[in-house]
């Protein structure tokens, strides 16, 4: 049964105990006899024995299962779960979900099909995620336009407080200048918001003020010859 069980799959589960060693909620998947571990520090909230939750397989670690509700893959297959209805009519896609350890939020990028908006459409649905995650679920325009995604996955700080996007093609790699006071809404506390969404497009991105200068190299192309900046 576990070998059918993939990684990234949300499954139904009943925790039956909490173990102090390894820290773990353990956990027997619904249907089946099998058991599965949910790491504290993978777990969204706290729980009691005999609560039911939702998890997706995180890996599998010498013949254990485990779970978790701060992974990628859980937060996205949240959003398409929550999002079916807008999926299924062709409005929406979700293309990414990413999360960090010491962020309590996630974010998952979602792509408008059609002339639809991804954030207007998809806000009526997303009370629902509280039913599956205490974490915040922030919602991202998808776009083609790499400097315009990148502006786009740095919410909810605001994207018009950004004054320069420099982006290296070649190394992935963007320099993004904002006003001086707005600096901390766009790294996070403890870096969580900048680093959330460079793992979400998979773009190295570095916060400077106004005030700092951007090396003449990187303004002018030198820095990367073939980069396009």
């Amino acid at each position: 049964m576990m070998q059918q069980i993939k990684i990234g799959r949300l499954i139904q589960c009943t925790v039956v105990k909490f173990l102090p060693e390894p820290d773990s909620y353990l956990a027997v998947i619904n249907g089946t006899e099998s058991l599965a571990y949910l790491p504290r520090k993978y777990a969204s909230r706290q729980y009691r024995e005999g609560s039911g939750t939702v998890a997706a397989v995180f890996l599998f670690d010498d013949g254990k299962t485990i779970l978790s509700q701060r992974s990628p893959q859980y937060f996205r297959r949240i959003a398409e779960e929550i999002l079916t209805p807008v999926i299924r009519d062709g409005r929406i896609r979700v293309r990414k979900a990413a999360s960090v350890m010491n962020g309590p939020f996630a974010k998952v990028a979602i792509e408008g099909i059609n002339g639809a908006d991804p954030l207007n459409t998809c806000l009526p649905y997303l009370e629902k995620a509280k039913m599956y995650t205490d974490d915040t679920i922030t919602i991202v325009r998808y776009s083609e336009n790499i400097k315009e995604y990148i502006v786009n996955a740095l919410v909810p700080a605001p994207a018009d407080k950004v004054l320069q996007v420099l982006y290296s093609h070649a190394l992935r790699e963007a320099i993004v200048r904002v006003e001086t006071p707005y600096c901390g809404y766009f790294v996070g506390k403890g870096g969580a918001n900048v680093a959330t969404a460079a793992k979400l497009i998979n773009v190295k991105i570095a916060i400077k003020s106004a005030r700092q200068e951007v090396p003449a190299d990187a303004q002018n192309g030198e820095r990367y010859v073939r980069a396009h900046w």
